[in-house]
C-alpha cells in the first residue's frame, strides 16, 4: 500500500482538477473568431457653439477681474498721452533740422509702436498658463482645441484694437494729422490706427505664445519684460538696426519691426525727417508695397 499511496493522490489532484474545470468552463477565454461590440458613433463636437461659449467666458473673465480691467482701459490712454511728451513742436509734421528734436516724428512711432506691443504683449501674456488645467480637462472632454484658440484670440483682437484706437486718436489729436497722404487706405489717421492695431494684434498672439511656453506664473515676468525690451530695440526707431548683421536679421522676426516700419511708411518719414538722424530703411519707403 505504501508504494500505491502516491500514485493514488495523484490520480485523486488529477480528477479533482478536471472536475473544477468542468464547472467552471462559463470562465474560459472567448474563442478567436469573436468580434467587440459596436460602441455606436463617435461624439461630434459642435465647434461653433464651442467657440460662442469660450469667447463669451473670456469676456467674463476678463470683465470680472476688476483691477485687470482698470488696467487695460487705463493702459492706451497712459500711451497716447506719453506719446505727446516727445520734446518738439512740428509733430507729425516736416522736421526742423535746426531744432533740438529733428526727428521728432521717428520719436513719437517709437512711443506708439513699443506702446502696441506692450499693451499686446500685457493683455495675452498670463492667460493660457492660468487655464492650462482648466483645458486639459475640458479637451479631456471633447473641447476643440481650434475653437478654443479662436475664441481667445477673437475676443484678445478686439481689445487690442479697441486699445489702438484710443492711443492713436491721442496722439493724432495732440499732434495734428500727419501732412502725408496715406498709402493705401486714403485717410493717413486711418491708415496709421490700423499700422498700430495691427502691431497690437500681433504682440497679442506673442503674448500668447509666451504664455504657452511658461511653465508657470513666476515665468511671465520675465518673458514680458524681455519681450518688450528686446523690440524696444528692434523697432528701428530708437536704435537703428538697419544693415547691421544680426540686429536687421533678428528684427524681422518681431511685431515691433513691421509695426514701425508700417506706421513709417504711411507718415513717410523719409521727407518728414531731414538729414542723417533718419535711418534710410527701405521699408520705410512711402510705397504700398
Amino acid at each position: 500500500r505504501s508504494t500505491l499511496f502516491p500514485y493514488t493522490t495523484l490520480f485523486r489532484s488529477d480528477e479533482a482538477n478536471r472536475r473544477f474545470l468542468a464547472e467552471n468552463k462559463v470562465h474560459s477565454f472567448a474563442p478567436p473568431d469573436s468580434r467587440p461590440a459596436d460602441l455606436g458613433e463617435p461624439v461630434h463636437t459642435d465647434v461653433l457653439r464651442q467657440f460662442s461659449t469660450v469667447a463669451r467666458r473670456q469676456v467674463r473673465l476678463v470683465i470680472s477681474d476688476r483691477g485687470y480691467t482698470v488696467f487695460l482701459a487705463l493702459l492706451p490712454f497712459f500711451i497716447g498721452v506719453l506719446s505727446l511728451t516727445v520734446r518738439g513742436k512740428t509733430g507729425y509734421g516736416m522736421g526742423d533740422p535746426l531744432s533740438n528734436s529733428p526727428n521728432q516724428p521717428d520719436q513719437i512711432l517709437v512711443m506708439l509702436t513699443v506702446g502696441a506691443v506692450f499693451m499686446g504683449t500685457a493683455l495675452t501674456i498670463r492667460d493660457l498658463v492660468g487655464e492650462r488645467p482648466i483645458f486639459k480637462r475640458e479637451q479631456a472632454v471633447g473641447l476643440s482645441t481650434a475653437a478654443y484658440l479662436a475664441a481667445k484670440i477673437a475676443v484678445f483682437s478686439t481689445f487690442a484694437i479697441v486699445q489702438a484706437g484710443v492711443a492713436t486718436a491721442i496722439s493724432v489729436g495732440g499732434w495734428g494729422q500727419p501732412i502725408s497722404g496715406a498709402v493705401v487706405l486714403g485717410n493717413v489717421s486711418l491708415e496709421l490706427f490700423v499700422d498700430v492695431a495691427l502691431t497690437c494684434v500681433a504682440s497679442a498672439l506673442l503674448g500668447m505664445a509666451l504664455s504657452a511656453i511658461a511653465k508657470s506664473q513666476d515665468q511671465i515676468m520675465p518673458f514680458l519684460v524681455i519681450a518688450i525690451m528686446s523690440q524696444l530695440v528692434m523697432c528701428g526707431g530708437l536704435i537703428w538696426v538697419t544693415g547691421r548683421a544680426v540686429l536687421d536679421q533678428l528684427s524681422w522676426a518681431t511685431p515691433a519691426q513691421w509695426g514701425y516700419a508700417a506706421a513709417a511708411s504711411t507718415i513717410d518719414t523719409h521727407r518728414l525727417v531731414v538729414g542723417p538722424t533718419d535711418p534710410k530703411d527701405q521699408h520705410f519707403d512711402h510705397k504700398a508695397s
